[in-house]
């Protein structure tokens, strides 16, 4: 039995009866998604404002309001601070948080024109309802045998958006959008295993339909905010992913909790997994400093267990979790992370994350089974050698084998068949590069250079070699290069069409021995939330 029915009433019940109605401005958080973190990590490596939020995501609108108020103070003294393609995004981004701007003690000047569009807005004395209509349509062409199953050949989504503020006190957000897919062949039937991935509907035979849904309510304060329903939470720098929390987890149910004092923030939380071998629970605990200006570093730790009933411990946001899962009989998946982020004062900012899963200061580093570790650095480099509106980025990951997995499968670091950290999984390394150039304020173009290499592995076998050994890439290495070439352009406010070509050379792929090909690719992608 979870608590799960008990524990989210309860927290509305809490907020609304103990804290004053309508001091407090309440705002959603916005999606991972959403163009505005790409511009505003931009900005942040320029200087231009410093985050209360360090890199815990999603951001507030509240906290996004705040951001723009530090960005228009600076702009306001020296206006060449901004490019003109910058001007044009930054007056973009002031109309999709007018709302909340209009709340702040400065007043920012926004063109009614750039106000964020809705399907629709209905306003009462106490309640504020925006809806927004969702559709994207994306297109997969290849000449060769697919490389990466798990992009669609054909996907189309409808949905719907909703934004909802009760008496300024409360605010809720709501999201639904169904999946109408043509990649059938795999399928013999309906699919409601949690298991093998989000429920799965077969529509005359040659269509599948799946769902996704996000709902949570909102109660802010100036130093903590308290969140309950079904969202994500993504920690870590990485720009394409990250090793502790990313956002290629499925959405969970949660209850989850921020403190945030001057140059220090605490996140807890605790979430419901969805799973087929039985209730399932992920906890994680996330401590940010800032000691310096330049300087951001963070501590996370995080837990999976199962088949049982909550455990308190591990939602006591004062008690370490690894101090919790060895009282707890030292049967569950731990594990704890560090990464920093350092903005140097020349547009350009290095960060890193390490990540460990097992850990033994008495054990080889490379082969010992009981060292299960990963590691990922990054770098951004805004307006390279003076080209203006030009991007540079890298990121490198190596995660050695058995990483996320678990002797334990119930404890596995996955959601909906999707691992919790980084997408690469275990027994994989991959080397990432990046030039894109912003020609204006509707036109970015992207050039890549990807290598990835993967090792034989399955991130359901946690169980420890006879030898007590482990081997990095071992196995047939599949390796794969990607030469990338994306273009977005967004043909009128929030909508938005998607290049994507990539020539892949692959090299044994699927771990079959001398099985290699080249591969054009060409994803068309069309996407509208109005």
């Amino acid at each position: 039995m979870t608590h799960r029915p008990v524990l989210f009433p309860a927290f509305l019940l809490i907020a609304l009866h103990y804290f004053p109605i309508g001091v407090f401005a309440q705002s959603q958080n916005l999606p991972l998604d959403h163009w505005a973190y790409t511009f505003l990590d931009r900005l942040q490596t320029r200087g231009l404002y410093v985050s209360e939020d360090f890199d815990t995501r999603p951001y507030s609108r509240e906290a996004i309001g705040e951001i723009i108020r530090q960005i228009d103070q600076k702009v306001e003294q020296n206006p060449h601070l901004l490019s003109r393609v910058e001007w044009q995004l930054f007056e973009q981004l002031k109309g999709e948080f007018y709302e909340e701007l209009q709340r702040l003690d400065r007043k920012i000047a926004i063109k009614k024109s750039e106000y964020e569009p809705h399907l629709f807005v209905w306003r009462d004395e106490d309640i504020i309802v925006r809806g927004d209509g969702l559709f994207g349509v994306q297109k997969k062409f290849e000449s060769k045998q697919e490389v990466d199953s798990g992009i669609a050949s054909s996907l189309t989504y409808l949905g719907l958006g909703l934004r909802v503020d009760i008496k300024q006190s409360l605010a809720i957000y709501a999201e639904e959008r169904s999946f109408f897919t043509g990649d059938t062949d795999s399928l013999t039937g309906n699919v409601y295993n949690p298991t093998v991935g989000l429920p799965v509907t077969l529509e005359g035979g040659d269509v599948a339909i799946s769902d996704k849904a996000i709902g949570y309510a909102v109660f802010r304060l100036p130093w903590l905010d308290l969140e309950a329903g079904r969202d994500i939470v993504e920690w870590g720098p990485g720009f394409r992913g990250n090793l502790i929390l990313s956002r290629n987890s499925d959405v969970y149910d949660l209850f989850k909790f921020d403190f945030r004092f001057k140059k220090f923030k605490f996140e807890s939380f605790h979430a419901f997994l969805n799973s087929g071998l039985g209730s399932k629970y992920l906890a994680g605990r996330r401590i940010e400093i800032r000691p310096w200006k330049s300087l951001q570093m963070a501590i996370s730790e995080t837990v999976v267990y199962g088949r049982r009933s909550i455990e308190f411990m591990y939602i006591n946001p004062f008690i370490p979790i690894n101090v919790a899962e060895r009282h707890l009989g030292d049967k569950d998946n731990n594990t704890i992370s560090f990464d920093f982020t350092y903005f140097t004062p020349y547009n350009f900012k290095l960060y890193g994350e390490i990540f460990l899963d097992d850990f033994s200061f008495h054990k080889n580093l490379f082969n010992n089974f009981g060292n299960k570790w990963a590691v990922m650095l990054g770098g951004y480099w805004v307006n390279p050698l003076g080209l203006q509106d030009t991007d540079f980025r890298f990121e490198l990951v190596r995660i050695e084998p058995f990483v996320y997995t678990h002797f334990d499968s119930i404890n596995t670091y996955i959601n909906y068949n999707n691992v919790i950290g980084h997408w690469l999984g275990p027994n994989a390394d991959d080397w990432y590069f990046e030039l894109a150039h912003q020609f204006h304020r509707d036109w970015r173009v992207t050039i890549s250079w990807e290598q990835r290499r993967r090792g034989e592995s399955n991130i359901f076998n946690g169980q420890k070699p006879p030898d007590n050994r482990k081997k990095f890439l071992s196995g047939v290495v599949e390796r794969v290069r990607f030469y990338g070439l994306a273009l977005r352009w967004q043909i009128r406010r929030d909508f938005f069409l998607d290049l994507n070509y990539n020539f892949l050379q692959s090299r044994n792929l699927r771990h079959l021995p001398g099985y290699h090909q080249n591969n054009h690719r060409l994803q068309i992608q069309l996407m509208v939330n109005y």
